[in-house]
């Protein structure tokens, strides 16, 4: 079997190449894929927010179209299928990804009651939206309701995760003590399990496991590993509590099927740190950053990346040790950083795309690292890809948003 060294170095395109206080980062490929999408908040089901092989901007994008909407961005762009789902906080809507005109919104006329957090799902032509309390599947080309389920509370800043089963696939998403198992077809309610806390974020797929194990923690601080019937397998605590989702270091080959990694989980936790546990729940690794991560971490090239307290960390992910790190600046909206390619897009600020191997210098006294900054106009927040296309979310503090596609 392959030592563990050896999955991390297939994590992505290459391996690792520095650890803390070295002149380098991270090696990676500027990517080939020029056809893939983001279906998902998390960009996958491992929460990875990384498309190792993929194709984006480099150098001084072009901002191509603009969205204007009301609100304040609550969630990732998710791109798929010709199609932009965007969560404005007061609505999510789906956006036709050529023009960027309207097609369908889920909340009410002159909605002044209902808040949305997270990011919708898309497969199979369906988009898994989280409204308010309720789960709804949606036919993707039109809006249409085809399905939906309520929970006893309304979701917190979370998406939910698609699992292939069979000929078909399980929805899996949690709110209040709940995480819940659904047919994606149906709607039929698959399992159900009580967790010993508040379920906030998404949920994560491991990366193998004769279980078909999924991770979820609880805003007090239990991870949890549940199977495929509901059962859970372990628990781990972490006292200070868990603020982001659970996020897998392994990604998917080209062909969409392979799998690489370590298959070990990691959480931002309420002292900020991150914490990084094993596929049997051992406790690998902490880190403790300056500040507290927001919206999730990006895995590739077999570093850990995450926005936290003006600054873009990059974390060896065999061991934690700080790669290097870069200002950029302070952030109003959660900034979870997504790498593509060779370079890790992340808002603040301004728009920034840093590259993977942090350029050369020692801790935070870089020179090259930044490929480069872009003035938004506000305070960029969430930011995907899809084929060879950038999407920021920006907040412009006026109670409005806009949506920018950068090519």
């Amino acid at each position: 079997m392959p030592s563990r060294r050896a999955f991390l170095a297939g994590l992505g395109t290459t391996g690792l190449t520095a650890t803390a206080g070295c002149l380098g980062g991270f090696d990676g490929d500027p990517g080939t894929d020029e056809t893939y999408d983001w279906p998902t908040g998390g960009g996958d089901d491992l929460n990875s927010r990384a498309v190792p092989n993929g194709v984006a901007p480099r150098d001084d994008p072009t901002v191509d179209r603009t969205h204007e909407f009301d609100g304040t961005p609550a969630g990732d762009p998710v791109v798929t299928a010709g199609t932009v789902l965007l969560n404005a906080g007061v609505d999510v809507v789906a956006l036709d990804r050529g023009d960027l005109s309207r097609r369908w919104g889920v909340a009410p006329d002159d909605n002044d009651a209902f808040r949305y957090t997270g990011a919708p799902t898309v497969a199979d032509g369906v988009a898994y939206v989280p409204e308010s309390d309720t789960l709804v599947a949606r036919e993707l080309d039109t809006g249409e309701r085809l399905w939906s389920r309520e929970f006893e509370y309304v979701f917190g800043e979370t998406t939910p995760l698609v699992v292939e089963r069979g000929d078909g696939h399980r929805v899996v998403i949690g709110a209040g003590e709940y995480l819940r198992a659904f047919d994606g077809a149906t709607g039929e309610l698959q399992w159900e399990r009580r967790l010993d806390g508040i379920v906030r974020r998404a949920a994560a797929r491991a990366l193998a496991s004769v279980y078909g194990v999924v991770y979820a923690a609880t805003a007090g601080g239990k991870l949890y590993a549940v199977d495929d019937d509901g059962r859970v397998r372990w628990t781990r605590t972490v006292d200070a509590g868990i603020r982001t989702a659970p996020t897998v270091v392994g990604s998917r080959g080209s062909d969409g099927e392979s799998i690489r990694g370590s298959g070990d989980v990691v959480v931002g936790a309420g002292d900020g740190s991150i914490r990084c546990f094993g596929p049997a729940g051992e406790p690998r690794w902490r880190a403790d950053l300056r500040g507290f991560v927001e919206g999730g971490m990006a895995v590739g090239h077999g570093g850990v990346f995450a926005a936290s307290g003006g600054r873009l960390y990059a974390l060896n992910a065999e061991n934690g040790s700080h790669a290097w790190r870069t200002d950029i600046g302070n952030a109003v909206r959660p900034t979870p950083p997504a790498v593509v390619g060779d370079t890790v897009y992340v808002g603040g600020e301004r728009l920034r795309g840093v590259g993977v191997d942090g350029g050369v210098g020692f801790r935070s006294v870089r020179v090259g690292g930044t490929r480069f900054e872009r003035e938004v106009d506000g305070g960029a927040s969430y930011v995907t890809a899809a084929d060879g296309t950038l999407f920021a979310t920006v907040a412009t503090g006026t109670g409005s948003g806009r949506l920018l596609v950068l090519s």
